[in-house]
């Protein structure tokens, strides 16, 4: 069953017919609106603009805000850092950064005259011994008028207890001038004996015995 087509009550076929015309090229010319309609559109655009405007400022705002967070939360873990280290420096033994530190003066504590007398070689020469200590490192230096002769042997540095029942080597001697390094423990009021000795190539470390200088420390 075919539906007739809609007919809009309020016009009559006449009317239709009334209206209908050739279309003309006027009209398709472009009919500028009323100036309303462009200000409601430019209400809306201001609206939307201006939101848009609104939220990249809070965008801004907030990442401003984080970005001083994080450089003050950084500068203070900079500050208790640097208040730490100071802490550390200060409080302990190590010095403070760009601190200039003196080395601690070398002291004499002893000193003694070495010759040949009764000894079992004898030699024409003799020698100054001297116990100098920097902070808690102790050293013996020798000057000698001229190295003894001791032939294919080696000369030996000594310092021995008073009963003479401890000894230690502090190494050998080859020039006329030489510091040698007291072990830890040893100095010169325990072991004030200071000699030096004519040591064979025998590969024996013990003291051979045969002692061609010698003095006694006198404490200074």
């Amino acid at each position: 069953m075919n539906t007739p087509p809609h007919k809009d009550p309020m016009f009559s076929d006449d009317d239709i017919v009334a209206m209908a015309r050739t279309v003309e090229p006027h009209d398709f010319d472009r009919i500028a609106p009323p100036p309303q309609v462009w200000k409601n559109i430019l209400a809306e655009l201001d609206v939307e603009v201006a939101s848009e405007q609104a939220k990249a400022r809070r965008v801004s705002t907030q990442s401003w805000a984080s970005t001083r967070l994080l450089s003050a939360a950084a500068a203070t873990l900079l500050m208790v850092g640097l208040a730490v280290a100071v802490v550390t420096y200060r409080g302990g033994d190590t010095p403070a950064p760009n601190e200039i530190v003196e080395a601690p003066a070398a002291t004499q504590v002893a000193s003694a005259t070495m010759n040949d007398d009764g000894l079992p070689v004898a030699t024409d020469e003799t020698a100054v011994a001297r116990v100098v200590c920097q902070g808690n490192d102790c050293f013996v230096e020798i000057d000698l008028s001229a190295l003894p002769d001791a032939g294919n042997d080696e000369l030996e540095l000594w310092v021995i207890n008073g009963d003479v029942t401890d000894m230690h080597s502090l190494g050998n001697l080859s020039t006329g001038s030489d510091t040698f390094s007291l072990p830890a423990g040893v100095g010169a009021e325990d072991f004030p004996i200071v000699d030096i000795s004519i040591e064979p190539n025998d590969g024996d470390a013990t003291h051979s015995g045969q002692s061609v200088l010698r003095g006694v420390f006198e404490i200074t």
